[in-house]
């Protein structure tokens, strides 16, 4: 089974999935938000169709480990979420991810679109979470 994990933000979701053995994690999809229960209809398709056990959601804390305004908003999320979906849902801290993001693309020449750098971000958390949690 594999681990999916979203940056989640105002206009668009970064999703991000880890090989069957939870050890690679590769950006998926950017999805653009129109409502709550659409992206939780796409997050459900994606869900099955990857045979995802775990979801990571970014926790948007600051650099203090404070919660910061968009972390209500992800906790309404993920209530919604939790009441259509039976897989396990985990916040994790997304702290400078875009960022390292940026910087990754930046390194291989690509220039950053912003598309691009939601699912990437997602990614590193996805590998960041796989590092630590190795079997």
């Amino acid at each position: 089974m594999r681990i999916m994990a979203m940056d989640y933000g105002e206009r668009r979701i970064g999703v991000a999935v880890s090989d069957p053995l939870g050890i690679i994690a590769q950006p998926l999809d950017t999805i653009e938000i129109k409502t709550q229960r659409e992206l939780i209809k796409i997050l459900k398709g994606l869900i099955v169709e990857n045979q995802v056990s775990l979801l990571l959601i970014g926790n948007p804390i600051d650099h203090k480990g404070n919660p910061t305004r968009m972390s209500q908003q992800i906790n309404e999320f993920v209530s919604a979420l939790q009441k259509e979906c039976t897989v396990e849902i985990r916040l994790w801290d997304e702290r400078f991810t875009s960022r390292l993001a940026v910087r990754s693309m930046q390194d291989y020449g690509i220039k950053p679109g912003k598309k691009d750098i939601d699912a990437i971000a997602a990614s590193i958390m996805l590998s960041e979470y796989l590092a630590t949690h190795r079997v």
